[in-house]
């Protein structure tokens, strides 16, 4: 082999060397930017869950029931509304 074609052969192994490299950093960047993501996604999902169950406690009748009485001191018909006096808010 000639001395000219082993400089070719080495530039290119050296061409396709960074190349290959220069995808690795780009894999490597992408990798940690998904798993950030992949976290993010995670907690979202486990408020979105949680906003979810609150969701469903607060349009039960009997959460707006003891709403209407605690917070706003409503009372159903025929009941007396007894307020303690040395009860401190």
């Amino acid at each position: 082999m000639k001395r000219r074609e082993l400089v070719i052969i080495i530039c290119i192994l050296v061409f396709f060397g960074a190349i290959f490299i220069k995808q690795q950093i780009i894999i490597n960047r992408l990798n940690r930017e998904y798993k950030q993501f992949d976290d993010q996604l995670s907690k979202i999902k486990m408020q979105n869950e949680q906003l979810s169950e609150q969701f469903n406690i607060m349009k039960r009748e009997d959460y707006i029931e003891k709403l209407a009485r605690d917070k706003l001191g409503l009372v159903k018909p025929g009941e007396i509304l007894f307020i303690d006096r040395n009860k401190k808010k």
